[in-house]
C-alpha cells in the first residue's frame, strides 16, 4: 500500500539516499569486477493502441501486482509502497511516474539494488505505441564463478519470461486478442507459465 507518514517516508528517503551511495560505491579496482557486478535487461513491444489507454491499462495492472488494494490513482512521482502478499517486507520506490512518458520502481534486496523502467512512445500519430522496458540490478558482488552464471542466467530467463507473460496479459486487456478463443490464450498463457516455474525450479 501507498506509505503516507510524513515521519516513515522521512527515514525512507534517508535509508534510499545512503543506500544509493552503498552500491555506487566501487567494490574493486578491476574495471571488470566493477562491471559484473551489473546485470541489464532491455527488452521492446510495440502495440497497435493509443498511448494513454496503454500507459493506464500497464500502470493498473503493475499497481495490483505490487499491492491488491493499490489503484492507478494511487501512483504518483517518488512516492513509496509497500508490497502486497509474501512480500510484504519489501519497501518499493516510485522514482518516477510521469504520465504516458515514463515509470521506474526501485527497491533494494540484502544483496542488491533493483530498478525496472518502463518508457513510453507515441507512433503513427499517437495511434500506436512503442514501449521499452529496462531491468538494472547492481549487487554488492562481481560475478565469481560458474554457480553465479548460473543463478544469472536463470534470472534473466526467468525476468523475459514474466516481461512476455506481461504483455500477452496487456494486449488481453487492450482488447488485441480478440480474435483468439479463451482457450486458446489460456493455453498460450499456461505454456509461458510452466516454462517460468521450470526455471524456478532449477534455479533454486
Amino acid at each position: 500500500m501507498k506509505i503516507t507518514d510524513p515521519a516513515q517516508i522521512a527515514n525512507l528517503k534517508q535509508e534510499y539516499q545512503e543506500k544509493y551511495q552503498e552500491f555506487n560505491a566501487p567494490k574493486y579496482n578491476s574495471k571488470l569486477s566493477e562491471s559484473s557486478r551489473i546485470l541489464k535487461i532491455i527488452r521492446v513491444k510495440k502495440f497497435k493502441t493509443p498511448l494513454p489507454e496503454t500507459f493506464e491499462a500497464l500502470l493498473t495492472m503493475l499497481s495490483r501486482d505490487m499491492h491488491a488494494n493499490l489503484k492507478y490513482q494511487d501512483l504518483a512521482d517518488d512516492t513509496f509502497y509497500r508490497a502486497g502478499g509474501k512480500d510484504q517486507k519489501r519497501i518499493m520506490h516510485l522514482g518516477h511516474f510521469r504520465e504516458n512518458e515514463e515509470v521506474m520502481l526501485e527497491w533494494f534486496t540484502p544483496e542488491a539494488w533493483i530498478t525496472k523502467t518502463f518508457k513510453f512512445q507515441a507512433k503513427n500519430k499517437g495511434q500506436k505505441t512503442k514501449l521499452v522496458y529496462f531491468v538494472i540490478i547492481k549487487s554488492r558482488k562481481a560475478k565469481a564463478g560458474y554457480l553465479e552464471q548460473i543463478m544469472r542466467n536463470n534470472y534473466i530467463k526467468a525476468e523475459n519470461i514474466r516481461f512476455d507473460i506481461q504483455m500477452w496479459e496487456l494486449m488481453r486487456k487492450l482488447g488485441l486478442l480478440k480474435h483468439l478463443s479463451e482457450e486458446k490464450y489460456h493455453y498460450q498463457l499456461s505454456k509461458m507459465q510452466l516454462r517460468l516455474s521450470k526455471v524456478r525450479t532449477f534455479s533454486k
